[in-house]
């Protein structure tokens, strides 16, 4: 309440929705769009980060105990590209207990009023669960603000309809 003057939700009733849930949001805000998120469900949201913010050991327990997990783009080598698979483990595993994982389905985060193309870390979480016969819903958000540096923000928390197993299937 604080930083934002006002969120506007376009569909409150999912904030009281349970898991297994992968919100794949659009991603205009850095860590803003995950704290938000965090605030207003009311279940624990684990979220996936930019591995590059985890560096050292003290730095990566503090996201830990943020509920966030590191993803590794090419762009931050290679050879990091690996550690992805236990970061997509631990979410499988939050999925079979009903949990919620939030993903930026752009890959990073920059200052526009535009969607930037998807990366394939959305379609790998949600295939891959469906593989293991979870019952996972993935739900789009579209965050907007009306300022992206101005204090006392208006967000609009834009919330699509859930995208389930079955309809991959009869597509």
């Amino acid at each position: 309440h604080f930083y934002c003057r006002k969120i506007i939700i376009s569909n409150k009733d999912i904030l009281q929705c349970p898991g297994p849930l992968l919100i794949a949001s659009n991603h205009p805000n850095s860590f803003l769009d995950a704290i938000i998120l965090a605030t207003l469900f009311k279940k624990p949201i684990y979220s996936l980060a930019r591995g590059d913010a985890f560096h050292g050991k003290f730095i990566s327990r503090i996201l830990a105990s943020l509920n966030m997990f590191p993803v590794y783009r090419v762009s931050e080598g290679v050879e990091n590209l690996e550690y992805n698979y236990s970061t997509f483990d631990a979410c499988q595993q939050i999925f079979k207990k009903d949990g919620i994982v939030l993903i930026f389905s752009e890959g990073k985060w920059i200052n526009e009023w535009r969607l930037r193309p998807l990366k394939k870390g959305t379609a790998r979480l949600a295939f891959s669960a469906w593989l293991q016969g979870i019952p996972l819903r993935v739900l789009p958000l579209g965050i907007n603000y009306n300022s992206f540096r101005k204090f006392g923000k208006v967000i609009h928390l834009n919330f699509g309809n859930f995208i389930t197993r079955e309809q991959m299937n009869s597509d």
